[in-house]
C-alpha cells in the first residue's frame, strides 16, 4: 500500500505553519506614506479620532526613494522639530536605518545623526516600531490621511 499520499499533507502542514510563525518581510512599498505613532508604547486599538489627532502633532513621512522625514508640529501650525534623511535610508531585515539632520525653525540641532528602527507588521496595515539607537522607544505606526507631496518639508525647507 502506497502511503505517500499521507506524507504530502503532513509536509505541507509543517511548511505552512513555519510560514505563519515567520516575521513578515516589510518592503519599501509597505512603508511609503505619511504616518503617526501611538502614545506611550505599542497600541493596536487607537480610534480613528485618536489617529487624526496624533497626525496633527507628529508625522513621519517615508518617500518612495526611502528618504524619511519626522515632523513635530507646533501650535502655530509650523514645525517645532524636523528631522530629515536627505539621502535614502536603508531597509534590510525589517530594520530601517538612516542618517538624519535635525532642525528647529531657527537652527540645525544635529547633522548626520544615525537612527534606526526595527519594524514588525502588526496586521491591519499597522507596524510596531522600536528605536534601536537612542531612546529605545516602542510604538505603533498608523497611516495619516495626508499625502507625501502635501506634507513633506523637503522642498519648502530649501526655499527658507
Amino acid at each position: 500500500m502506497n502511503r505517500s499520499h499521507l506524507f504530502l499533507p503532513l509536509l505541507l502542514s509543517i511548511f505552512t505553519s513555519s510560514l505563519v510563525c515567520a516575521d513578515q518581510r516589510i518592503t519599501v512599498h509597505d512603508l511609503i506614506g505619511v504616518w503617526t505613532t501611538s502614545d506611550q508604547g505599542t497600541n493596536h486599538a487607537m480610534t480613528a479620532d485618536q489617529v487624526r489627532s496624533n497626525c496633527k502633532s507628529f508625522k513621519m513621512i517615508i518617500h518612495a526613494d526611502l528618504r524619511v522625514e519626522a515632523i513635530t508640529l507646533g501650535d502655530s501650525g509650523g514645525f517645532m522639530f524636523w528631522a530629515v534623511a536627505e539621502t535614502p535610508c536603508k531597509l534590510a531585515d525589517n530594520i530601517l536605518a538612516c542618517r538624519m539632520n535635525v532642525y528647529t525653525e531657527k537652527r540645525r540641532l544635529s547633522e548626520n545623526k544615525p537612527v534606526a528602527w526595527s519594524l514588525k507588521a502588526a496586521g491591519n496595515g499597522l507596524f510596531d516600531s522600536k528605536t534601536l539607537i537612542g531612546s529605545d522607544a516602542e510604538d505603533t505606526m498608523y497611516r495619516c490621511a495626508d499625502t507625501v507631496q502635501e506634507t513633506s518639508l523637503i522642498t519648502s525647507k530649501k526655499q527658507i
